[in-house]
């Protein structure tokens, strides 16, 4: 973390409202890791804040980030009217003071002023690691990413007409072209792998300016009492809820086995009726398809003589047992 901006805020005499500290906050939060594509042209004199500025233009892909930059500008030289008339947000447009923009095709008008150490003139990918809040400036903090070597001017192909009727001019021809077709796709591949080795460079490089950020800014011992209160509620909190959850189980298990064992008690005596209702029609029903079968069995088949005489003798016994009380009492 860069000592001054610890030493300037503490120097500062003036009190920051809350308004300030949360659009202070903001601002930081939208440009934190931003990765954009400029150059370093030259350092100027800034007669405002009575100091020299590094002056970096925006690569002309940088449209995006030019919007931006021109509506925060705007809506800090709006805000800071009211507590420092003065301020100066470091992003122009075109020649400012003693610098002079010149048109270049590849490059935009907007301007951003900011301190760079031991950095040569050129175009480069830089990273915005914060934003600088001082008493008269407001100034984005950068980092040089990597430098943006220079693309070589890739010739036009000229085309080649092959003459079919000779085959030694045909063969002429194919030996001037340059490289054979396997070569161009080993040239190709190649070019793919430096491009796929740059990006994830370039991704490795914003993950580690990201921890970097977050350690530099994030990491303090508000922070961490703050985080550890959390955790401590939070534990006490799941705790508690553990606690009263399990009394309420315990609660709700007695209930219920209680009157579990009610209705087992008041349902125990109508089950074993209908139960016992149950069985008695189930045995009615077979008793009568027993008899049922059996008399169709015994339907087809002649009777033995003796169940006949059994039978008649028993129906004998019958009528002589019912005929003996009366002729008894004729006797009398």
């Amino acid at each position: 973390m860069d000592t001054s901006e610890l030493i300037v805020p503490m120097a500062a005499a003036r009190p920051m409202p809350p308004e300030e500290l949360a659009m202070q906050s903001l601002t930081k939060q939208l440009y934190k890791s931003r990765l954009f594509r400029g150059h370093y042209l030259e350092r100027c004199l800034v007669e405002q804040v009575g100091g020299y500025r590094d002056v970096v233009v925006l690569q002309r892909s940088e449209r995006e980030l030019e919007k931006l930059l021109h509506n925060s500008a705007g809506q800090l030289r709006m805000f800071y009217q009211r507590f420092v008339p003065n301020m100066w947000v470091g992003v122009t447009s075109g020649s400012y003071g003693s610098y002079k923009h010149t048109s270049d095709p590849g490059q935009l008008e907007t301007c951003i002023w900011t301190e760079l150490s031991d950095l040569a003139f050129g175009e480069y990918w830089f990273s915005i690691k914060t934003i600088r809040f001082r008493d008269q400036e407001v100034q984005l903090k950068l980092k040089m990413v990597r430098a943006v070597e220079p693309e070589p001017l890739v010739p036009p192909r000229r085309s080649l007409s092959l003459n079919r009727s000779s085959h030694n001019n045909s063969k002429a021809i194919t030996s001037g072209d340059g490289l054979s077709p396997s070569d161009k796709v080993a040239d190709q591949v190649q070019l793919g792998l430096n491009d796929f080795l740059a990006v994830l460079q370039q991704w490795g490089d914003g993950v580690k300016q990201t921890v970097y950020d977050f350690m530099a800014n994030d990491v303090n011992k508000r922070n961490i009492m703050g985080t550890i209160r959390f955790l401590g509620l939070l534990i006490f909190s799941a705790l508690g809820g553990a606690a009263m959850a399990l009394r309420f189980l315990g609660v709700f298990a007695v209930r219920f086995l209680f009157e579990l064992s009610r209705f087992t008690h008041t349902a125990t005596p109508i089950v074993f009726k209908v139960l016992e209702f149950l069985n008695k029609i189930v045995g009615a029903i077979f008793i009568l398809l027993t008899m049922i079968w059996k008399d169709l069995l015994n339907r087809g088949q002649p009777v033995p003589k003796q169940q006949q005489l059994e039978a008649n003798t028993r129906f004998k016994s019958i009528t002589y047992e019912r005929s003996e009380p009366h002729r008894r009492s004729q006797r009398w």
